[in-house]
């Protein structure tokens, strides 16, 4: 990232900063519009360009906005492309001469499906033709577009923050202590994952489907009681100190002003929105019983989480100014574990191998990063968010259970590779 053509773009955007935005839309454009795909390195790309924003030129959020409107024009266009031509893109340049970088992703589609527009815009051999061939296979529309805007968001965040947070890295001086964080992090989460998909095919093949989450329930419940009681009788005040020495040490302002972002993923005003749209379409396809569930389980969560945090009356840490001063458990945490997984049970329901533990794993990361995000903001003890984590994770598998007690659903084998 040091070269001379590096530094001499970095340069002539300095002072023609206002550049940069427009510069990232196009490359994501370019990069998502069909075929012209293959032809640009994408991927490496944003990632300088992420970079030089990340240096000092662009804010995370600009950024990622830009990345956002050029990644779903581009996708837009060329599912019209596909709408409209069909079978004849077939006979159009580059198909023509290659006609297996369309089949290729025709296969994808025919396996996976309406998620493959999700799935494969993270899939660099068939991204640049998955909305064409939505298109083709007539896809409605208006279910394009809605999974083609959810699904942007977490593809800018991809592509461009490696290249943020690495420019900011050579300005800032980002700890390497927080990268091998964010290591163990992922590391944890596809563990999690990985190991709950097995175990629970495990247990479905010998008509034991309700044993992984009654089990965990009960687990949960008594780890969740032990850690409890350690808090409240004071055996974690040794530990919220060092564990806050630590997060102190790579609380640098690149890494708080992320946090800041990141924890709106557990707030209320955020995962009200996937709740309301699940909502309405239970009520629509007349899915009362799933409804209920979600319902219950969803006012249970927060009863058990307010209940908690009145009880027990644990002060936040000394820095916060929050409205919300009661700090066992964290509800940011509880929230954004709960939701996220029970979002992603809903997604892959019917979704087996890769798509169902990649989900997984991206929901169990999303809860600790919002975990990390608290103590990072020092809006929560070390403790608070260990305890939001499994409150979170007890409400899912209640929810998990009520699911296979009332429809008994088949497992599909949790294929990885």
């Amino acid at each position: 990232m040091e070269s001379d053509s590096f530094v001499a773009v970095h340069e002539w955007l300095q002072h023609h900063g206002y550049w940069l935005g427009p510069i990232i839309a196009l490359a994501a454009f370019v990069e998502s519009l069909v075929a012209i795909g293959f032809l640009i390195p994408g991927v490496a790309l944003l990632f300088a360009l992420g970079a030089l924003a990340g240096s000092g030129l662009m804010e995370p959020l600009p950024m990622l906005a830009w990345a956002f409107v050029g990644a779903a024009l581009g996708d837009g266009v060329s599912f019209q492309v596909g709408y409209h031509l069909h079978g004849r893109i077939r006979n159009c340049w580059p198909f023509s001469r290659h006609p297996g970088w369309l089949e290729k992703g025709e296969r994808f589609f025919e396996r996976y499906g309406g998620f493959s527009v999700a799935l494969g815009r993270f899939i660099g051999p068939i991204r640049p033709v998955i909305p064409a061939v939505a298109g083709m296979m007539d896809m409605p529309p208006l279910r394009f577009y809605i999974i083609n805007l959810l699904s942007t968001a977490p593809w800018a965040i991809a592509y461009t923050m490696p290249g943020y947070l690495t420019g900011a890295a050579l300005k800032l001086d980002v700890p390497q202590s927080f990268y091998y964080l964010l290591t163990g992090l992922t590391v944890v989460s596809l563990l999690i994952a990985y190991l709950g998909l097995i175990l629970d095919r495990r247990f479905y093949r010998k008509k034991l489907m309700l044993l992984l989450p009654i089990s965990f329930i009960v687990i949960a419940h008594i780890s969740l009681l032990l850690l409890t009681v350690m808090d409240v009788s004071g055996q974690f005040d040794d530990h919220n100190p060092r564990m806050h020495s630590f997060i102190a040490s790579i609380s640098v302002p690149i890494v708080e002003y992320l946090s800041g972002l990141v924890t709106w993923l557990g707030s209320a005003l955020i995962l009200w929105l996937p709740l309301v749209l699940f909502a309405v379409y239970f009520l629509w396809c007349r899915r009362y019983k799933k409804l209920l569930i979600m319902s219950t389980c969803l006012a249970g969560m927060e009863a058990t989480l307010w209940l908690m945090k009145w009880g027990i009356d644990k002060p936040r840490p000394a820095d916060f100014d929050g409205l919300d001063q009661f700090s066992f458990p964290s509800g940011h945490t509880t929230q954004a574990t709960f939701v996220w997984l029970l979002v992603t049970l809903y997604l892959v329901a019917a979704k087996r191998g890769v798509v169902k533990f990649s989900a997984y794993s991206c929901a169990m990361m999303i809860a600790l990063m919002v975990a990390l995000s608290r103590l990072v903001l020092e809006a929560h003890w070390f403790g608070d968010v260990l305890a939001g984590l499994l409150l979170g994770s007890i409400w899912f598998s209640v929810a998990v259970t009520a699911e296979r007690v009332y429809f008994n659903e088949k497992i599909p084998k949790p294929r990885i590779s």
